[in-house]
Order: C-alpha cells, then structure tokens, then sequence
C-alpha cells in the first residue's frame, strides 16, 4: 500500500469493520405475515445457527455517515483516487453479488460503474481484485478454528460486508449492555422474517439501535439496519433484494487472475483476525471499554510506515476535507463511528463521540 493512501485507508477500515454495508431495501410488514411466534432469544438463536448455509443473491447497500460524496474524486488517477477510493464505499449506494457454500466458500463482487471489485474464498485460499487497478491480492489462510469471513483481506480491501457479517459484529455486541425486543414480522427478497431490535443500553454510545430481520426458515440475516442517535434516516442497512437458498456452482468460488493483473502474495501469521493489512498485520492492538462503547487501538510494529505524511497535496486535501486536527493527531467524525489517527501512526476506533475517544486514549 502507497505511504501516501495508507492513512486514508487507515481511517477507512474501522469504519468498514464497525458497519460497512447500507440499504433499504423493499420491506413489507403486513397482517398476510404471520409467523409462529418466537421469543427474541430464539430469533438470535435461529441467526447464530445459519453460519452454514447456502445461497446466492443480490444486495443493496448505502450509508449516511454525515461523509461527504466522494465518489467523483474515486474515478481519477495517482494516490488522490487511491484515497478516495478507500472511503468511497462508506458513502453513496452500492449493489453487490453474494455467493456463499457452507462456512468456507464465499464470494462478495462489489459491482461499480465500468468495474467490479471482488473477494473470493474458497477454504484457506482467498483472492481480492479491482478491476479498475487490475491489482490481486492472494492470501492463504492459516489452519485454524475461527477463519475470517472474505470481506477481511490483509491488504486493507475494503469490501462492503454481507447482510450475515454485519449481523455478527451486531450480535457480538449482544449482552447485558443491550435491550432485545421484538418487531413486526416482514417479508424482505420475497421471504417471510423474524425482526428484532437491539437497543444499547449504555448512554455514551452513538449507536441508537440495531435492527436484525432473519429468514424464518433458514435463519440467514436478510437485512441489518443501524440507526444513529439524532439521525433519522438509517446510518448503516444492508439488505438482500433477491436471495436464491440453492447452492452456488463451484466454479463461482474458482478465481484465476487476469494475466495482466499485478498480483500481491500476502501472509496471514497464524493466530490472524483477518482485519490486518500490510504493516499493520504484526501490529499491537489495544481493546478498551466493552459492548457497544468498546475503543479498540492499533499501534503500528516498529519500523512500519505511519503514513500520517501524505506527500501528494490532492490526497492531503481530501484528508484535510474529512478529518479535524486535534491535539496530537486528526479526528474523523461520523454519525455512527469516531477515528482518531495520532502523530506517531496510532489508529483508534470506536463507536462513541470525539471527547469519549480523546478522553480513553489520554488515559492509556
């Protein structure tokens, strides 16, 4: 990754891991859906049990982070598009392609205009291509209990995730710290589904509440929608528009460069998440607080490139456009999340306001 968008990336990511992927879309709650009842407990129950499971469709994705577009400056040339592109997913809409074969096989392809961008796993090996930059990334994944799920690449790809990937970050935030109720039963993609709400009980989050519709049979996420406090319209949703439970064929899963593709070899060390990229993949990181008001920190290995120095000016102006200069480093503030990049390369995230986070991180 270039010195020059590497910060910008940087700012992206947590963003991305915390909810990257956003849309309504058509949902109907009316009296001809009505399904067997089920506690909320049993409809988280039902979700968890689906990590398994097969099908193909399409999504709809789009954000309402308080980012400004920045999709027109994503389709030039040099390090400034390179930056811009590294936010672009965060803003606007989206439409992706997702295929998934069990818990080792998936396939996320990001459609753009005149391009596609695509994470591919098929058991430990994983591919992710810009056809724009005709750039590949290869990584083999290490033999593990626990394997990241495809839009987790080590080159920093940043892939909007899955109706099933943003439903785990939301789920995993599911304990004493969260009221769970449930909603109205809908239909979404033409399928009948369960709703619930998860509303965070703790006042210092931005977080408002997370809105989980499951598929009554399958119990795969078809939509997740999270909403931000004092916003009214959805921050983040991604939802499914049509979703086919059959298999996909194998050969969706089988991806062989282009053979004018640049092609990267990255290396995964074992013990992974899965949510480090280049330099920062032997980087420390710091968790502090818990549930929905949880800080976490990344603290670059020694010698690795901070990349708080763009030296291109048009990348430093769009840096200068997202981000507000605080003591000690710059703050991207989002309705739903907060980065605070510092001087010395360090990366915190969390999902609480700039004051919360400057305060956790003078405390470290």
């Amino acid at each position: 990754m270039k010195k020059s968008t590497r910060w910008a990336t940087a700012a992206a990511v947590p963003v991305a891991v915390i909810a990257a992927s956003i849309v309504v879309p058509a949902v109907s709650a009316t009296a001809d859906v009505d399904l067997p009842d089920k506690t909320p407990q049993q409809v988280l129950a039902l979700a968890a049990s689906s990590s398994g499971a097969s099908y193909s469709g399409t999504v709809e994705q789009t954000s309402d982070l308080g980012l400004p577009d920045v999709s027109a400056q994503a389709t030039g040339g040099g390090s400034s598009s390179d930056a811009a592109g590294a936010l672009e997913l965060l803003t606007g809409s989206h439409t992706a392609k997702v295929y998934a074969d069990g818990a080792t096989k998936q396939r996320v392809q990001v459609i753009d205009q005149l391009a596609e961008r695509d994470v591919i796993r098929d058991g430990s090996s994983v591919w992710a291509y810009d056809s724009k930059t005709k750039e590949a990334t290869h990584a083999t994944l290490p033999d593990q209990g626990s394997t990241p799920t495809p839009s987790a690449l080590p080159d920093g790809t940043a892939v909007p995730q899955t109706p099933a990937e943003l439903a785990d970050l939301v789920l995993s935030s599911v304990e004493s710290t969260t009221t769970v109720t449930a909603d109205s039963d809908v239909r979404v993609a033409g399928r009948d589904a369960y709703q619930v709400v998860l509303t965070p009980k703790d006042s210092s989050t931005l977080v408002a509440s997370a809105t989980l519709t499951v598929d009554a049979e399958t119990g795969v996420p078809l939509k997740v929608v999270v909403a931000a406090k004092g916003q009214s319209d959805p921050a983040l949703s991604a939802g499914f528009t049509s979703v086919d439970f059959g298999a996909p064929a194998a050969s969706v899963f089988a991806f062989t460069p282009p053979a004018d593709a640049t092609v990267t070899d990255v290396t995964v060390p074992t013990g992974a998440s899965g949510r480090s990229h280049g330099d920062a993949a032997h980087a420390e990181k710091t968790v502090t607080g818990s549930g929905w008001s949880t800080i976490v920190g990344v603290t670059p290995a020694a010698g690795s490139t901070d990349g708080t120095s763009p030296t291109d000016a048009d990348t430093r102006g769009l840096l200068d456009q997202l981000t507000t200069k605080v003591d000690g480093g710059r703050v991207l503030e989002t309705s739903l999340v907060t980065v605070l990049l510092t001087d010395d390369g360090r990366v915190f995230a969390g999902a609480v306001d700039a004051s919360t986070l400057q305060a956790a991180v003078a405390g470290q």
